[in-house]
């Protein structure tokens, strides 16, 4: 039974990354507005950091979380590498919507070219269960919501600032494993909004996303994550990215 969950598990993961690429390729129109929304969301981590799969949140249980996060991407093979290292903190707060866990970030973006300036970003998020079947460490489907905003400064001459709001739902699923280990996996297609101020003035817009991820959870707390997050726009990349956690 655990095996044909793993296998489900995949299967419902690589669907979603086949279907947001046929997705992006569809997305022809480019327009000032769909450049806005998709640099001011990469530039906040919303885009720049891949999701973080998590078991069911416990609401008895009230300790942060701690997850240093890398993420990695590039436009095309003209574009600079943008490397994002940051540090999120989750602790489980009070809320009349099910249960629900606030996130915070910071995190520093690094290009790959040495004369390149770095950013700096911060953010928020909230995400809500709404429904669940299963407790933690056993087999568990849950479905839910979550809204994130977050920033980011350029720290060149020009003294750049970007910021952006998106929304998700959130499905879950997990199952135990051997050695006191457990998988979850989250799929989260959203839609959020984005806001640049470049030297021609000030630009906005609106994107889909799509992110999933991948988490092995140990019963002492360790967690190793595996992700990637995509705003939707013709030709963009995939955000790839992993994280390393303390769930307890």
């Amino acid at each position: 039974m655990g095996l044909q969950r793993v296998r489900r598990i995949t299967k419902v993961l690589l669907g979603a990354m086949m279907a947001s690429g046929v997705v992006a390729c569809a997305l022809v129109a480019q327009t000032d507005s769909d450049r806005a929304a998709w640099n001011a969301m990469m530039l906040s981590p919303v885009g720049a950091l891949a999701p973080l799969a998590r078991d069911p949140i416990d609401d008895e249980t009230r300790q942060a979380n701690v997850w240093l996060r890398y993420g990695r991407w590039r436009y095309d093979v003209d574009d600079a590498i943008h490397n994002t290292v940051g540090v999120t903190v989750s602790r489980p707060i009070p809320f009349p919507l099910g249960s629900t866990e606030l996130s915070l970030t910071g995190a520093y973006v690094s290009l790959s070219c040495s004369m390149c300036p770095s950013w700096i970003m911060a953010g928020a998020s909230l995400s809500s269960t709404l429904w669940q079947q299963g407790e933690i460490d056993e087999h568990f489907s849950r479905l839910g919501v979550s809204a994130d905003v977050g920033g980011a400064h350029y720290r060149g001459s020009s003294q750049t600032d970007a910021g952006s709001f998106a929304t998700a739902v959130v499905a879950g699923l997990g199952v135990p494993l051997i050695l006191n280990w457990h998988l979850s996996a989250t799929m989260s297609p959203g839609i959020g909004t984005g806001r640049i101020a470049l030297a021609d003035g000030i630009h906005s817009g609106t994107r889909r996303t799509l992110g999933a991820a991948l988490a092995l959870i140990h019963a002492s707390g360790l967690a190793l994550n595996v992700g990637w997050q995509k705003v939707l726009i013709a030709g963009g990349p995939t955000e790839i990215g992993a994280g390393l956690g303390w769930n307890r």
